[in-house]
């Protein structure tokens, strides 16, 4: 009897590990439709691009054959330099705007129930694009705009505030606003109110419980924020070329544009956007380890 039910033990046994290996190989089978997507939209054309930027000209796509070289990047570290600092100074001014205006609306996005639907409408503007932010800009600050009556009481031109730093960065500024907010108002909604009641009740004046309270438990938030809003400008290109003069139009993705489009330096120009793929990856991914922690706090 012990004999017979032995080879039907071993039978279900066997039916158990099957089912079980079929069962640990369904996740890896729902996985590999994404993983084919991904390794042929994403690191296949940046291997390509890689390769591309140690080419000289378009030597990559003629028929001799590729002509591999180092002077790409020999350039960018001599000739273009300035152009990526002008682009790391802009994203920097564009950041800092998005912080001095961005804390006061995460604040009141979290905190005050009354304002917050104004909030939330300043948000959906962005969210056009950059491009519409840009020549919106032009059409409001170009003469006949609808702030032209205010600038001619202010004895001010519109084009002086038009072509020049301070509307690249604003504008740059408008566009990046939101991941700000969303940033800062998430690290503030895990913020308890009464402690900020138990500060003004011990005294503290209201700047004391912002620096001493507020501003400490939505550190991780303002950081996120800041590495976001910075890793968005760093390719900023609508605003540059729309609103800045010609020192303002160095930036890196606008030259990378001149060199591959209008004079096409492939090689050149994949450089460049091997450099703002290196600056814009390191970013996001320091505003990634941050986002988490200001969505634990």
């Amino acid at each position: 009897m012990a004999q017979e039910i032995a080879p039907i033990i071993t039978t279900d046994i066997t039916d158990i590990d099957t089912a079980e290996r079929r069962w640990q190989l369904k996740p890896a089978l729902l996985l590999l439709p994404s993983i084919l997507i991904t390794l042929l939209f994403l690191f296949y054309p940046l291997a390509f691009i890689v390769l591309m930027s140690f080419t000289e000209k378009d030597s990559f796509l003629s028929l001799a054959g590729p002509t591999y070289t180092l002077k790409n990047y020999a350039d960018m570290v001599g000739r273009y330099a300035p152009n990526v600092g002008i682009t790391i100074e802009l994203a920097g001014l564009a950041t800092l705007v998005d912080l001095i205006l961005g804390f006061p609306f995460a604040y009141i996005l979290v905190r005050k129930v009354r304002y917050r639907d104004i909030v939330r409408g300043f948000m959906v503007f962005p969210m056009f694009g950059a491009l519409y932010i840009a020549f919106g800009l032009r059409f409001i600050l170009l003469p006949g705009g609808w702030l032209s009556p205010l600038l001619d009481l202010l004895g001010l031109q519109g084009t002086q505030l038009l072509y020049g730093l301070p509307s690249v960065v604003f504008a740059m500024a408008i566009f990046t606003f939101p991941f700000m907010v969303m940033n800062v108002g998430a690290a503030l909604s895990n913020v308890d109110p009464t402690l900020e009641e138990a500060s003004v009740c011990l005294g503290a004046k209201p700047w004391q419980t912002f620096w001493r309270v507020v501003l400490p438990l939505t550190r991780s938030g303002l950081i996120a924020g800041m590495l976001m809003c910075f890793g968005w400008n760093v390719g900023a290109f609508a605003e540059p070329l729309l609103l800045g003069t010609l020192n303002e139009q160095r930036t890196l993705a606008w030259t990378l544009y001149q060199r591959g489009v209008i004079q096409l330096d492939y090689g050149l120009s994949t450089t460049m956007g091997v450099v703002l793929m290196i600056l814009a990856f390191t970013v996001n991914y320091a505003s990634l380890r941050y986002s988490r922690g200001a969505l634990v706090q």
